[in-house]
C-alpha cells in the first residue's frame, strides 16, 4: 500500500489509491504527523488548512454576532443572514468529517475516532444535526444550540503547535492537583485567623442618618 500508516480500506471498497479517497488523504495530511508528508502534496494540505481556520475565525463572528433575546423568531434580516451562515459552516464541518472517515478510516488506533479531538469534531457535528432536525420539527432545545459555542475549539485540531500546548497542559492538570490542595489549606488557615481576629467588629456600626429618609 501506498501509504502503510493508514487503513488500507474504508467503508469495505475504498482503497489508498482510489481516487476520492487518495485525493481526502492529501487534504487532511496537515493534522496528522504519522502521515508521510513526503508523499503528499504540500500545498493542498495546506490549503485545505487554511480554509478551515478561516471558516472557524467566520463562525467565531457569527456568534458574537448573535443576540439570542432579540433573535427569538429570527424575523428579522439580521438574524436570518446570520442562520445562512451557520447552516453554511455546520455544511462545511460536516463535509469535512466525511473526508476525514474516508481517508482515515472509522474506528480504529490511527483512525478518525481513535483522536480525542476528532471525536469532538464529531460531537459538535451529530450535535448539530441534531438541532437541525429538530427545528425541522419545531422543536426548539436551548441545551443543544449551546453546542455551537465549541466550534471554536475546532482550530485547536488544525494548529500543531496549539495541539502540542493543549496536550501538554491538559498532562500537567494531576500535577497541578497537589499545588491547589496546598493553596486551599493556606487560604483556609488565613480564613480562619482573620474570622477569629476581626469578628463582629463591624457589627451595628452602619447607622441612616438623622434626616435620611427612604
Amino acid at each position: 500500500v501506498p501509504y502503510p500508516e493508514l487503513v488500507p480500506v474504508v467503508f469495505f471498497c475504498l482503497k489508498q489509491t482510489t481516487c476520492p479517497r487518495s485525493w481526502c488523504i492529501r487534504m487532511v495530511s496537515n493534522p496528522y504527523p504519522f502521515v508521510q508528508k513526503a508523499k503528499l502534496s504540500e500545498e493542498t494540505s495546506r490549503t485545505a488548512a487554511r480554509v478551515s481556520i478561516m471558516v472557524i475565525l467566520l463562525n467565531c463572528m457569527t456568534l458574537g454576532m448573535y443576540q439570542p433575546c432579540e433573535n427569538i423568531d429570527c424575523s428579522s434580516e439580521r438574524c436570518q443572514i446570520l442562520q445562512a451562515f451557520d447552516a453554511f459552516i455546520y455544511i462545511f464541518f460536516a463535509l469535512e468529517m466525511v473526508v476525514k472517515m474516508v481517508a482515515l478510516g472509522i474506528f480504529g488506533r490511527r483512525c478518525y475516532l481513535g483522536d480525542t479531538w476528532n471525536r469532538l469534531d464529531f460531537f459538535i457535528v451529530m450535535a448539530g444535526m441534531v438541532e437541525y432536525s429538530l427545528d425541522l420539527q419545531n422543536i426548539n432545545l436551548t441545551a443543544i444550540r449551546t453546542v455551537r459555542v465549541l466550534r471554536p475549539l475546532k482550530a485547536i485540531n488544525r494548529v500543531p503547535s496549539m495541539r502540542i500546548l493543549v496536550n501538554l497542559l491538559l498532562d500537567t492538570l494531576p500535577m497541578l492537583g497537589n499545588v491547589l490542595l496546598l493553596c486551599f489549606f493556606v487560604f483556609f488557615i488565613f480564613g480562619i485567623i482573620g474570622v477569629q481576629l476581626w469578628a463582629g467588629l463591624l457589627r451595628n456600626r452602619c447607622y441612616p442618618e438623622e434626616n435620611f429618609t427612604l
